[in-house]
């Protein structure tokens, strides 16, 4: 089922484990250099007497499969991650004539004014416009910055730019018409992906 064997692996599994057992090198013998290569130079011989052994004896030693990847509830949770990854790929290809930027997660398409798979050019412009500028005086402007997908999403309420996250939405309104008739009450609460009453951002815990 494998096409070779690492040479790291050989080396642990072999020539270190033989180094280690009983009447290997670090079991009761010196450590000299000479040692060291009488031990060594010597493997090739006992492997064939081993060898020799075992077919004499009719004793095999073998090993079950120790790999976690050969088991079958392994390889059953592997198929299974295997055919989500195919389905959700299947519904939201990336691989698509279309050359806009796409959230493959969301599926949510990118408008004109997305501009971050320019910023490394961004960045330039800005370090140009900042040589000869002083430190103190000198601002970033919004409108030369990269503006992300996650920024393109976002609506004006009262005076204020909020965030709006698409997948988030489509999933409080498929619980809203599930529970309720009355849309307008629920659009009357905040959405938020954090609890507001535990949080005051993210990353942030109010003080108890």
């Amino acid at each position: 089922m494998w096409a070779g064997l690492s040479t790291d692996l050989v080396i642990e599994q072999v020539l270190m484990r033989s180094m280690k057992t009983s009447g290997g090198l670090t079991r009761g013998r010196g450590m000299t250099e000479r040692q060291r290569l009488t031990w060594l130079l010597s493997m090739p011989a006992c492997g064939e007497v081993n060898r020799a052994l075992q077919e004499l004896t009719g004793v095999q030693y073998n090993t079950g499969d120790q790999n976690k990847e050969l088991s079958k509830s392994r390889q059953l949770r592997d198929m299974k991650d295997t055919h989500t990854a195919l389905a959700t790929m299947k519904d939201r290809n990336p691989f698509t004539p279309n050359t806009g930027l796409q959230n493959i997660m969301t599926g949510v398409h990118a408008d004109r004014s997305v501009n971050v798979e320019n910023a490394r050019d961004i960045g330039h412009k800005v370090l140009g416009s900042m040589t000869g500028q002083s430190m103190m005086t000198y601002t970033f402007r919004k409108s030369e910055q990269a503006i992300t997908l996650g920024k393109s999403s976002s609506v004006q309420i009262d005076g204020e730019q909020v965030q709006v996250d698409p997948q988030l939405l489509f999933q409080r309104l498929i619980i809203a018409c599930k529970s309720t008739d009355n849309m307008e009450a629920m659009f009357q609460y905040e959405l938020c992906c954090y609890p507001s009453a535990l949080f005051d951002s993210p990353l942030m815990l109010r003080e108890p």
